[in-house]
Order: structure tokens, then C-alpha cells, then sequence
């Protein structure tokens, strides 16, 4: 950062101003909301600096510049940015941006350490038994010892860097980046081994991470051509490997190792691994003629990680008959990436487009076979003919894709587009080896009269597999666990289900706007986006998502009654259901539940997201000479609604709707007290409701079996006032 000491009095006597400003101010927030705060950094009561800065200096003799900004300087969400140089010669910046994010500060947590890579129970809890069957009884041993958990992270940025002209279209430039990120989230904690007997807890996971990441290019123009190379480094470091907590649950059926409950039973989890990216590259561009242009990217890779294995288990007591195949993963992957395009105008009326890419993921990470413990509950260690020896699957994948378009005038007025791409991606270890993907898409775009233009465009995709096979089911679990199988059970997951993103797909899609200027002080304008994803077909089994839809169309509106009044408004409605088809099945009937036809344990869901949002606003500028003043009025509500549907023998009813609500007002008024100097009044008024039957409600013993954070939806009325003094100088 010592870039930012550079001094710049000495060059005073030189310098001509321009135009810069500063703005100070104090604000007041009116209550505690965190959700409001959520990136601004207005989530707590009480007074808060408003600071904003703009300095600016040239010289015009020597064309030396330098400039200082500044934003947000009194909050959490503030930076700061100082550059250097001269026009044509050299450049030199460094900056400073932190940003808070808050989730939640309703919820608590039973644990002590939060923040810590160590999780423990406070003295006097007596754990939780399986005689504990109501929640009035689990909620005696645990309401007392909970302590309030605020999730929230903090990430802070360094920047630094460099760019300078070396003559005759040469430019290099280097810049470096130091990220700082620390918190608190939430992630889940379990102790078990089989369907029936987990226990688990919502723990607060600590979040101290730092990146480092240098990128240096040297570049060349010239009127025709463009070239760059480059190359990029990233590197991610954790102070904390793993996460322990001490199990609050005391010993139960089928945990065989008998100490895994409490108070001797430990759980550790690996939290991000440190790792590193490599990348060079080049990228340009070349104009053969004038109506021609052609450009490429090229890029090699390679990612790495080798942080050391955690043990099978933390657990003390717990026996490990055959320890790691491996003190890490030493994972890799290289990466390669290659764009060409092209864009020529062949004819006054027709241009063409056209681009390539090909996108390689080359998985090396070696393949080991783990006998690992489930969940800190197991003693002593599986066997290789069970299915807790498992392989670990580097996946691979490459894809190949085409695009084409051409443009066509066909007279005044009115262009005709059409297009095709040709999308192949291959992958390896996954169920589906390779699928394609064809589009076809058309159309048109015309002015209707003169002061209204439209345009409509469909596109009409299919994707195919060349066969669906329970690959990571073979390649995953040891032959001998595989041998003691019947061919009728020898999967994991259901061999009628497609995963949606591999399964056989028609999209239709179809985009529709319009604008309009019936007079010169008012603009219209409507669009709409609809498509829909049709997944079955005649080789797809019904398990698995069957369609997918969605809506979008926006009204927006403009007026401009007088010179120095602006208003708008707008309307947008979001619309997005799906459904799908699976089965839940035990193990006596899991080989019945891979036949085709119908099953008792059948079932349906249809998912149901529905989002309006609605705004105003004006704006009057120069009022009575002095004064400036606006307002911007936006509501939004969603609602998503999810419901289950049984074919069986049991009966499914819907979920509650989650439902939120916004209400936001922006308001702000400017009055000049003199030449370059004025008085600012701003206004944040927010009104915030969410329903979300996860959380509502739910008590941190609720659940039999989970511990939770009892947290609530956000739901909050609040309103932040600012008064600022603005003054400008040159």
C-alpha cells in the first residue's frame, strides 16, 4: 500500500484543479435490523459518519494526474482509492474496499467457542438421552446453556497496481490483490452411520480465510491487430483446518463405537482446504478488412491442493484396523480454455458471427480406496465388502461448443436474425458419457412506426445422451461389497431416475419487447421471456424432474412533463414451477423399486415461485433555482409455494407457503447554499416481513434429532436520516 504515500504537494505549484468534492454528514439509524443491513453496514441503531470523497488534479503542462476517492467512509461498506500517473506514460493505483455481510442475530447456539476451530459443551449440560421424547424435556436440558449466536463475515481487500506505456504499442501491467475474509456461518454437525440413528447439531463454523491473487500482462496495439498475454495466480489459504465439537447427544442404538456419545464422543469436520491456481494466457483480436474482425483466447491451468488428511476419526476409543492410503488428496486439475470468433459484414445487408470454445477439465487427482468410520460412531473400522470402502472420483469433463448467427436487413426497418449452436460435452465417471445439444433460434426486429420498435425471437433446443449408467456406483464402491449384492440391488441411486442435468431435454423459448415514444416527454416500453424444459421422452423413465417453466414481463414507463422533472415507473412479474416424479423405498423393497411401472412408494412434487415487484420515482432538479429533490417508492413480494403428492398408501400434504414482503422509500432532498456548496437531506425507509416455515417457529429442540438455532425470519420496520454538507472546488 505504499503506493497510496505517494507525495503530490510537490507538485502543487504546477497543478490545475479540476472539479472535486467532498461530502460529511452524520446519519442516524432508528433501530437494530440486520437483515437491512445485510451490505450497507446500517445494520445497528445509532449514529453513523457519512463521508464521501472525489479529489482531482491534472497538470496540464506535464499531463501528471492523480485522484482520491472515497465512499461509504463511515460505514462498513466503505472504500477508499488513490491512483497516480501521467497521460500516456505510466499509471499506479492501490485501493481498499471491506464489506460486512450479516445474516442473522436471532438465533443460539449450545455451544462454547463460537468463532473457534473448537466447539464445547458448557459445564453442567447433561446431554441429551433417547428417553428425552418430548420437547419440553429436551428443551430442560438445553434452553439453559444456549448462548446468542450472531452469523455475520467481514471481507477486506488490498489492491495495488501498475500500468505503463514502453513505446511502439507495448503496454505491461501488474496488479495484486490481498482478500481477508473472516465470520462466522452456520454448517451441520452429525453423529451416526445409517438411516435411522444420526444425530446432528447446527454448528457455527469459523470462517478466517485469506487470498492472495497477482495477475501481470504485457500487451500490444496497433490499428489492426491486438495481443496479450497474461498470467494469473490465486492462492487460498485457511487458518483453520478442521472443526471439532463435542457431541451433545448421549450413547444410542447402533453407534458401536461406545464412546462416540456424550461427553467422550468428537467430531471433526475438514473445513477449505489451502489450494492454488496457475493460469497464462493469451488473447487478441485481428481486423483483416474493415467490415472483419477475428479473436481468440487461449488459456492453460492448473489447480492443486494437497492440505493433509484429517483421521478417520476423532472419537477417542474408536479402532482403525487399516489406516489412510494417502497423507492427502494431492489433488489436480488442468484446465484449458480456447475461444475463437469471428463477426464480418459479407454484405451491405448481411453479417455473419460465428465462435467456437473448447473447455477442457483434465482431473489428475489419484485414485486411493478409503475405509472411512460414519460419523464418529463406528467400531471397529468396515471391511473392503461393505459400503463404507469407497473411491474417490476425479471427474473430468470437456466440452466442444459452436455458435452461428446471421444478421440479414431486410429492408429499413426491419432485421432478420437467425442462429445455430452445437453444444457436445464428454465426461468421465459420471453416468452419462456424452451429451449433445442442438439450438436453433430466429428472429425479428422491427421499427413498427417511427417512434415504436419491437422485436420477437424463439429458440428451440434438444438435448439427447448416449446412455445413462450407474458409473459412480461401479467405480465408487469396492468389487466385494458389489459381489455380496443381487443384480436387482446392485445400485445407489435409483436406476429409472436421470439427474436433470443429464437427462434427455426440449427447451422451447420465446422473447417478446416493445418500445414506444408516442410523444418526445414520455417512453414505453413492454418485454416478456417464457420457456419451458420438457424432460421426458420415450427412452426417459418419469423419475426425476419432468418439466420446467418460467415467466418474466416487465412494464416500464418514463415521463418527462417539464425540463427538469424526470419520472418513471415499472412492473415486473416473475414466474418459475416445476415437477417432479421419485420414489422412497426400504431396503426389503429396493429391488422392486428399480422396476418400471407403478410403486407404493411413488411420489410427486410441484414447485410454485411466484415474485411481483413494483416501483415509482421522481426527480426535480434546480426548484426555485436552489433546490433538487426525489423519491423512489418499490414493493416486492414472493411467494413459493412447494407441494407433495403420495400415489401410495400415505397421505402428503402442502407445505406452508414462504412469503416475503418489501416495502422500500428512498427519499432525498439537495439545497445550495451558495455557488459550490450544499445541504443534504437523505432517507431510507424500510419495511420487511418473511415467512419461512423452516425457521418460523422452530425452537432450538423442536426436532427429535437436531439441535437447531432457533433463528428467526427476518422482520423489521426501520428508517435511516442523513444530513450532509456537499462542497465543491476546483
Amino acid at each position: 500500500m505504499a503506493i497510496a504515500l505517494v507525495p503530490v504537494a510537490s507538485y502543487a505549484q504546477q497543478e490545475a484543479l479540476v472539479s472535486s468534492e467532498v461530502e460529511l454528514g452524520a446519519g442516524y439509524v432508528n433501530k437494530d435490523a440486520w437483515k437491512f443491513g445485510g451490505y450497507n453496514g446500517l445494520g445497528d441503531e445509532g449514529a453513523y459518519l457519512i463521508g464521501n470523497i472525489e479529489l482531482r488534479s491534472r497538470d496540464r503542462e506535464t499531463a501528471r494526474w492523480w485522484g482520491l476517492t472515497g465512499t461509504n467512509l463511515g460505514l462498513s461498506s466503505r472504500n477508499l482509492r488513490f491512483d497516480l500517473g501521467t497521460q500516456g506514460s505510466y499509471r499506479l493505483w492501490a485501493e481498499y474496499d471491506q464489506l460486512e455481510k450479516r445474516g442473522n442475530d436471532t438465533g443460539r447456539t449450545l455451544f462454547n467457542g463460537a468463532g473457534s476451530s473448537s466447539l464445547t459443551l458448557p459445564a453442567g449440560f447433561a446431554g441429551i438421552a433417547t428417553t428425552d421424547t418430548t420437547q419440553a424435556l429436551r428443551a430442560a436440558k438445553v434452553d439453559p446453556f444456549l448462548q446468542k449466536l450472531d452469523l455475520r463475515q467481514e471481507r477486506q481487500n488490498y489492491v495495488a497496481g501498475l500500468s505503463a506505456r514502453l513505446g511502439r504499442g507495448w503496454e505491461a501491467s501488474a496488479n495484486f490483490r490481498h482478500e481477508k475474509k473472516d465470520g462466522i456461518k452456520l454448517t451441520g454437525g452429525v453423529f451416526g452411520n445409517s438411516g435411522g440413528n444420526p444425530r446432528s447439531s447446527l454448528i457455527p463454523e469459523p470462517v478466517d480465510y485469506e487470498t492472495n491473487q497477482l495477475e501481470a500482462a504485457l500487451a500490444y496495439a496497433t490499428q489492426k491487430m491486438q495481443f496479450k498475454a497474461s498470467y494469473y495466480l490465486s492462492l487460498f489459504n485457511n487458518d483453520n483446518t478442521s472443526l471439532t465439537w463435542q457431541n451433545p447427544y448421549r450413547q444410542i442404538a447402533g453407534w458401536t463405537a461406545a464412546s462416540a456419545g456424550f461427553p467422550t464422543g468428537i467430531g471433526q469436520l475438514a473445513l477449505p482446504p489451502e489450494n492454488q491456481f496457475h493460469q497464462l494466457a493469451i488473447n487478441g483480436g485481428y481486423n483483416p478488412t474493415q467490415t472483419t474482425r477475428l479473436g481468440y483466447t487461449l488459456s492453460i491451468g492448473r489447480m492443486t491442493q494437497d492440505e493433509p488428511f484429517l483421521p478417520y476419526a476423532a472419537t477417542p476409543g474408536i479402532v482403525i484396523n487399516t489406516p489412510l492410503p494417502r497423507s492427502s488428496l494431492d489433488g489436480q486439475v488442468n484446465t484449458t480454455l480456447a475461444n475463437l470468433n469471428f463477426t464480418s459484414r459479407v454484405l451491405p445487408r448481411l453479417t455473419l458471427r460465428g465462435s467456437y470454445r473448447f473447455d477442457d477439465r483434465d482431473d489428475r487427482t489419484p485414485r486411493a480406496q478409503y475405509l472411512y468410520i460414519g460419523a464418529d460412531s463406528q467400531s471397529p473400522q468396515s471391511g473392503v465388502a461393505t459400503n463404507r470402502a469407497r473411491t474417490n472420483l476425479p471427474l473430468s469433463h470437456q466440452q466442444n461448443l459452436v455458435k452461428l448467427d446471421a444478421d440479414y436487413r431486410l429492408f429499413a426497418g426491419t432485421k432478420l436474425n437467425a442462429g445455430y449452436d452445437y453444444d457436445q460435452i464428454r465426461r468421465e465417471l459420471e453416468e452419462v458419457a456424452k451429451t449433445k445439444e442442438h439450438t436453433l433460434r430466429f428472429g425479428v426486429r422491427r421499427s413498427i412506426a417511427e417512434n415504436v420498435t419491437g422485436a420477437v425471437s424463439y429458440a428451440r433446443s434438444q438435448r439427447r445422451y448416449d446412455g445413462y449408467h450407474d458409473i459412480p456406483f461401479e467405480e465408487s464402491f469396492s468389487p466385494e461389497y458389489r459381489a455380496t449384492l443381487t443384480a436387482a440391488t446392485a445400485w445407489d441411486n435409483n436406476p429409472l431416475m436421470r439427474k436433470y442435468n443429464f437427462s434427455d431435454r426440449d427447451r422451447d423459448r420465446l422473447k417478446f419487447n416493445v418500445s414506444a415514444s408516442p410523444q418526445q416527454s414520455v417512453t414505453l416500453g413492454l418485454s416478456a421471456d417464457y420457456y419451458k424444459d420438457q424432460h421426458e421422452s420415450e427412452k426417459n423413465p418419469l423419475l426425476g424432474r419432468q418439466e420446467a417453466k418460467g415467466t418474466t414481463y416487465t412494464l416500464d414507463a418514463a415521463f418527462t412533463p417539464a425540463e427538469k422533472v424526470t419520472t418513471h415507473a415499472y412492473y415486473t412479474h416473475d414466474n418459475y414451477k416445476s415437477r417432479q416424479q421419485n420414489r422412497s423405498f426400504a431396503s426389503a423393497t429396493k429391488a422392486a423399486a428399480g422396476l418400471e411401472g407403478p410403486f407404493a412408494g411413488d411420489w410427486f412434487v410441484g414447485v410454485d415461485n411466484e415474485a411481483d415487484t413494483f416501483g415509482v420515482g421522481f426527480k426535480l432538479t434546480g426548484f426555485r433555482g436552489r433546490i433538487d429533490f426525489g423519491a423512489d417508492l418499490t414493493y416486492t413480494t414472493s411467494t413459493g409455494h412447494v407441494d407433495p403428492q403420495s400415489v401410495g398408501t400415505s397421505t402428503a400434504l402442502p407445505l406452508p407457503e414462504n412469503i416475503t414482503r418489501l416495502t422500500a422509500l428512498q427519499l432525498f432532498a439537495k439545497y445550495q447554499l451558495q455557488k459550490n456548496a450544499w445541504a443534504k437531506l437523505s432517507l431510507l425507509h424500510q419495511k420487511y416481513k418473511e415467512s419461512d416455515w423452516a425457521w418460523d417457529n422452530v425452537r432450538p429442540t423442536e426436532m427429535a434429532n437436531v439441535i437447531s438455532t432457533g433463528q428467526l425470519p427476518p422482520d423489521y420496520t426501520v428508517t435511516a436520516l442523513g444530513l450532509s454538507y456537499i462542497y465543491r472546488f476546483q
